[in-house]
């Protein structure tokens, strides 16, 4: 899947929550691309990074969904790369379990 095909999809899942569809427009300014087991999203700048970076929460509910990628890899020029898991391992008990 395209990183804009895959950018469409993640729109349409929030299609009836216009506050988080909202919250999702920097978003429209990456560019996405999916490697073999992460989505790659190129920010402009820092700035952007750090907007895209408050969005995690909301990405991760859709591309877990999907299931195409395990891990999203932030990108802007200058700014060290950051990578979180798709699907958080939740704890039960003191035990690490992922939520399936």
């Amino acid at each position: 899947m395209a990183g804009e095909r895959l950018l469409r999809a993640v729109l349409s899942f929030y299609r009836e929550e216009a506050d988080d569809l909202a919250r999702l427009e920097p978003l429209l300014s990456c560019r996405l691309s999916r490697g073999w087991s992460a989505l790659r999203v190129d920010c402009t700048d820092r700035l952007h990074l750090e907007q895209i970076n408050e969005l995690i929460p909301l990405l991760r509910a859709p591309l877990d969904a999907l299931q195409l990628v395990r891990q999203i890899r932030l990108m802007a020029p200058g700014v060290s790369d950051r990578v979180y898991p798709v699907r958080v391992p939740q704890l039960h008990d003191g035990q690490a379990s992922t939520a399936e």
